[in-house]
Formats: C-alpha cells, structure tokens, sequence
C-alpha cells in the first residue's frame, strides 16, 4: 500500500508540475502579444504623424472568432480589391511511401512539389492564407493579381520539414487543415508555420466522416476541436476542412454555428465567394505533371 500511495504522489507532483508550466508558457505568450500589440500602436501612431498609412487589421463576421490578439492583414505593392474566385490547392504528404499505402497518389515526392512551387512563381502567382482570401470577399480586403491558397491537410511531418522552408524562401504562407488530436507535428512545428505567417484551420478532432455522426459527436468534431485549436494556439481558427471531403446540409450548419467563417472541400474547382462553406479546391496528386498542375488552374 506505501509503495501505491508513494507512486500516487509522484504522479500527482509530476501532473501539478506540468500545469504550472502550462500556466507560465500561457503567461508569456500573452506578455508577449500584449507587448506586439504596443508596439504595433506606437509604430502606427508614427506612420499617422508622418502622413504614412496603416495596416488594416480583419476583423471576423462571428465574435466569437476573434482571439485575444488578431495578426494584422498583409497589403502589399501590386494588391487590389478583388472578390473573384480564387485556387485552393489540397496537399497531404510531401514525400514518397515507403511501403505499400491504401491512397498512394496523396504522396507528392518533393522534387516534384518543388517545381510546381517554381511553376507557380514564374506564373506570378502568390500564395495568400483563406483568412486574406475572405478579407478581400467579404471584408474589402486586398490580394495579388493572380492568388492561390496552397492547403495541407492532416499534419504531415513533412509539412513542417519541407513545405515550411520551400514556402518561406518565396515568402509566401501556406494553411495546414490540423487534426486537433493524433497528427504528426509537434506543438513547436504547429507554432513555427504560425510564425511563418500560415494559417492554422481545423481538420476535426480525429478525422472522422462526419456525415455519420450523431449531433453529438457532430458538434464535439466541429465545435470542440476548434476550441482545442485556438486554446492551444491563440489564432482564430476561423475556417474548416471537412475530413475526405465528406460534408451535408447538416454538416455545414454544424460548422456555422461553431463561428467557422468558411470551409474547404474536395470539390474540384476554385473557390467562390458565394458558396463560403462549400469551397472547392484542386486535390493535387502525386502522379501529376506540371502540365496537369496548369490544366487544372486554366480550367
């Protein structure tokens, strides 16, 4: 019984210990966000003295989409109003399988993402987050003459290994569609895309069809793995990407009433502001040219 009871205690130490370093980690990322945002207001005030302009910062259709501090909206030389359709491309694993795998055409290898990185940047394209997409649709925000959304779902090591670098040498951002349980990446990984400028979307909690779920289950998938999300990460977490693509009339109201602004599918097309939880994208699969790349976004 003492050797239980002294096993207990240890236990109940090391998990008291572990939510004291919780609580100071939270302390100092709001320090720190409290910090950014005097220092944003200070720079703003002397760019407003000196006849300069400001950057906007988005704001969100729901209330409760906005976390305690909000990253301001990119606008850069060149960006124009625009609320036309826009190109989501889908990708999963940056790499080839090692084994045998049930889907292997959702394995990119990565020469091969490299130059449809390249393609697109000779093309003038410039990747943008959805967050920024929905600025310049709903928000009169702005975006470049010919954007994209370059997506990642599920949390793939290799998003962080690979994508990361290869989109920050274009300083461009990409949106990693995140399990809130079960996925690859570490909580550091997560944090290091975010500082990059991406964009952090809900995927569920554990990838499940949602259209065969109870309300229950529906509302733990859709509204409880954004709220993991957000108190993990202080980002809004404002749209979700439906797990396979699997969504119904059910679905979306489930995702509209957790204060989701839009959702990804697997529809394939571009993106259009008038379908905001039905957002298409272009799956692209390993076994594609660039040529099939160029097809898809030209149709």
């Amino acid at each position: 019984m003492a050797g239980n009871y002294g096993e207990g205690e240890g236990a109940e130490r090391a998990r008291r210990r572990a939510v004291e370093r919780r609580r100071l980690r939270r302390q100092r990322l709001l320090a720190a966000g409290a910090l950014v945002l005097v220092i944003a207001a200070t720079a703003a005030a002397v760019v407003a003295l000196r006849g300069g302009h400001t950057v906007a910062t988005a704001s969100h259709p729901h209330p409760e989409a906005a976390p305690e501090a909000q990253r301001a909206t990119r606008s850069h030389a060149g960006w124009r109003p625009y609320t036309g359709p826009v190109p989501i491309l889908e990708y999963h694993v940056l790499g080839r399988p090692q084994t045998e795998v049930p889907y292997p055409d959702l394995y990119m290898p990565r020469a091969s993402f490299t130059k449809q990185m390249d393609w697109l940047q000779e093309q003038e394209y410039e990747a943008v987050t959805l967050e920024e997409v929905e600025d310049a649709w709903f928000r009169g925000g702005e975006l470049p003459p010919r954007p994209v959304v370059i997506s990642f779902d599920d949390g793939y090591r290799p998003q962080y290994t690979f994508a990361l670098p290869e989109l920050r040498k274009r300083g461009w951002p990409g949106v990693i569609n995140l399990k809130a349980e079960g996925s690859d990446l570490y909580e550091s990984n997560v944090r290091a895309m975010l500082a990059a400028g991406w964009e952090l979307a809900s995927h569920t909690i554990d990838h499940s069809d949602l259209t065969t779920l109870d309300p229950e289950s529906l509302q733990r998938e859709v509204s409880e793995s954004r709220r993991i999300l957000r108190h993990e990460y202080d980002v809004p977490v404002a749209n979700f990407c439906y797990p396979a693509g699997r969504f119904d009339s059910e679905v979306i109201a489930a995702v509209e009433a957790a204060g989701y602004t839009g959702a990804t599918t697997e529809i394939p097309g571009y993106a259009n502001r008038d379908h905001p939880y039905e957002l298409a994208r272009i799956e692209v699969l390993g076994s594609w040219t660039l040529g099939d790349l160029a097809a898809s976004l030209q149709r």
